[in-house]
């Protein structure tokens, strides 16, 4: 099933939240700079090739999404199509690896790696879409929305949906996120994901509870970056 959650539903009160440094590290966002993409084999270089032609046809994002979906999903039915280096897994946190980014930042594509009990914090895209095809295993995912409008300064309500769990059993798994989720591992094997982005992703805001029972969270900005040593 391919869905996309409302994007920039909350534009408005994270541009009103302070930028403020974290006290803590967030789960899943302790990675290291990469600059380079990993070398990528003919498959994903294939759907890279398919992802410019339809980003040249000038589509709006839920038409790019549903142009998209089949072609994520014909490389998810080959075998073997990430090189090993995108396999690798982190032993500080899930493992982000760059495969490919648009040179005119129109996409980009990354493989992430799932340790058991791995996973992110609630966070956004910095108001743009994603996508989510399965390689290996399963994932929790769960959407939240905004419950009203922004609390305090650097304060948003939100409110979760039931989870939806993304399996590589099933056929050609493509799943879409709300601009808010979270990504999870808590089963006993290690997921491999592959996913799409609008644009490479530098920055995302992340939400942290401070009231879980009145849906208040706080929020704060984080620079993202890739897996440089995915055996550290």
């Amino acid at each position: 099933m391919l869905q996309l959650g409302p994007v920039g539903s909350v534009g408005a009160a994270l541009q009103a939240a302070p930028r403020r440094k974290q006290s803590r590290t967030a789960r899943g966002f302790s990675l290291t700079k990469s600059s380079t993409a990993i070398p990528i084999t003919a498959p994903v270089a294939r759907l890279a090739r398919e992802l410019e032609s339809i980003s040249g046809q000038g589509l709006g994002d839920r038409k790019f999404i549903q142009s998209a979906g089949p072609a994520l999903r014909r490389l998810l039915a080959g075998e073997d199509f990430l090189p090993a280096e995108a396999t690798r897994p982190s032993a500080k946190s899930y493992a982000r690896h760059l495969l490919h980014a648009d040179p005119e930042d129109r996409f980009c594509l990354a493989a992430m790696v799932w340790a058991p009990g791995q996973g992110t914090p609630i966070h956004d895209h910095d108001g743009t879409w994603g996508m989510i095809g399965m390689i290996q295993g399963s994932l929790e995912v769960v959407d939240f929305f905004s419950a009203g409008a922004e609390i305090a300064s650097g304060e948003l309500a939100l409110r979760s949906e039931p989870p939806h769990v993304p399996r590589a059993d099933s056929s050609g798994c493509v799943c879409g996120c709300a601009d808010i989720h979270s990504v999870n591992n808590p089963f006993g094997e290690t997921a491999i994901s592959l996913h799409v982005y609008a644009r490479e992703l530098e920055r995302c805001h992340v939400f942290d509870p401070i009231s879980e029972k009145d849906g208040r969270y706080m929020v704060s900005e984080k620079t993202l970056t890739y897996t440089d040593n995915p055996s550290s």
